[in-house]
């Protein structure tokens, strides 16, 4: 009986220890499937932009490092000043990947951790800002919006605006372009309206208009002192990279106004407009000092320095027409009026990059048709027929008054077709010398003297 009793104790021992080990690696296996545990990342956990949820730390880690080298090999973050504009290189930019997937939040966002390298990225800044401006820059705050592009992973649609990070001072906002003008008489309205409004801003990317400028601060100037100031403001913003879009001109060159500066305004259809295309706004400072109007343009300084230049100027002999009188004796003749040279000259601006010759514009072609000579003759006996040059008779002349196209009209229209029309009258062309050029240099100051009014 023990032998059986044996074998007995022997099998119940050898199933139990069967049983133990099936069901502890059974249960190990069921647990293991029905209530799983693993390493995975829980849902809204983000490194930067990139999301690694449900992802091992392998996994997210690997992620991670596929979006940045994609951004890497797509990615420049365009830069400019005014018209200068250069880029960012992805090379300049070190994506710190393990360090950001070690310190990763589970559930969270965390941020993609980048370095940039600033001191290469001044040799950019160096060539897009004017010397004047390079120390002026706040390099941090540029190195920390910089950052925060390249730990997006974006890619800007619109270049940084540098101008954004130059601090204001007076250092900074400098005189870059000045004008003067003979006021001649002073009318007292015109110094009311100067004293009474010293500056006038011209904001950023806006079009300002003199005309709603002067109706908006109750202004009661008359049409020749509106266009005094508005001459004055014309030539100042001439060697800038403003745009003109609005300018007018006389049939007849006023006193005191240089050839190629004039702008007449009215109050009603004729206005000077123009564009200032930067995103900072200018300032127009007004100063009467000796009888003279002082026009100077204060803001930051342009990337590019503009020069302008006023070409050779071309003279139209007036014609003589001629006017029969029964009041004088026969071959008597008296001058009734006394005509004027008409003239037509070249306005260009030249854009300079440093001492390289970038664009060249021409901004306007001003023509001033000439005025008659008036002679009266008297009447020759038995002559009713006048030569074949002269002009007999004064509805004739009013007829020929109306083939001269008035000169008052937008600065892009071109004033060819007159010229054309005042070849065949004219029995003379002379050119003078060109005049001395206008430009703006580090202080704002316009080289060259005043042109004087000439013939």
């Amino acid at each position: 009986m023990r032998p059986i009793a044996a074998v007995k104790l022997f099998f119940v021992i050898a199933i139990c220890t069967i049983y133990l080990i099936s069901f502890s690696q059974i249960g190990a296996l069921a647990y293991e499937t029905f209530f799983k545990e693993t390493d995975r990342l829980p849902a809204g956990t983000m490194v930067g932009p990139i999301s690694v949820a449900n992802k091992t730390k392998l996994e997210a880690l690997q992620a991670i490092e596929k979006r940045v080298n994609e951004w890497k090999a797509n990615a420049t973050i365009p830069v400019a000043y005014q018209e200068k504009k250069g880029e960012i290189p992805a090379s300049l930019f070190t994506f710190q990947i393990e360090q950001s997937e070690r310190q990763m939040v589970a559930g969270r966002p965390s941020p993609l951790l980048v370095q940039f390298d600033v001191q290469a990225f001044s040799k950019t800044i160096k060539k897009l800002l004017p010397s004047s401006l390079a120390s002026s820059i706040n390099l941090e705050k540029l190195q920390n919006d910089v950052t925060n592009i390249a730990a997006s992973l974006q890619i800007p649609s619109q270049p940084l605006d540098l101008a954004a990070y130059v601090s204001r001072s007076n250092e900074t906002m400098q005189p870059v372009s000045a004008a003067t003008l003979k006021l001649g008489k002073r009318p007292a309205p015109l110094l009311e309206w100067i004293s009474a409004n010293p500056t006038i801003e011209i904001k950023g990317k806006s079009i300002f208009s003199l005309a709603e400028y002067v109706k908006e601060t109750s202004g009661s100037l008359s049409s020749e002192e509106m266009s005094m100031i508005a001459s004055a403001v014309y030539q100042t913003i001439l060697p800038t990279n403003f745009t003109v879009l609005e300018r007018h001109t006389s049939r007849e060159l006023p006193d005191g106004i240089t050839i190629g500066y004039e702008a007449k305004v009215d109050g009603g259809n004729r206005d000077l407009q123009f564009y200032n295309p930067n995103t900072t706004a200018y300032t127009l400072k007004f100063r009467v000092e000796k009888n003279r109007l002082h026009v100077t343009l204060f803001g930051l300084p342009f990337a590019y320095k503009y020069v302008v230049k006023v070409g050779d100027i071309e003279y139209f002999k007036p014609r003589t027409v001629v006017q029969y009188s029964p009041l004088l004796r026969p071959g008597e003749r008296q001058l009734k009026q006394s005509g004027k040279r008409g003239m037509l000259v070249k306005v260009k601006r030249e854009t300079y990059d440093e001492n390289h010759l970038v664009h060249v514009e021409t901004i306007a072609e001003d023509f001033y048709p000439p005025s008659y000579n008036i002679e009266l003759r008297g009447l020759e006996l038995g002559d009713s027929n006048s030569d074949v040059n002269e002009t007999p008779s004064s509805s004739e002349q009013s007829t020929e008054d109306e083939k001269q196209t008035d000169n008052e009209s937008k600065n892009d229209e071109q004033p060819k077709e007159k010229q054309d029309e005042n070849n065949g009258q004219s029995e003379e062309k002379q050119s003078e010398k060109e005049t001395p050029s206008t430009t703006n240099d580090s202080s704002g100051q316009q080289k060259g003297h005043d042109h004087e009014k000439q013939g």
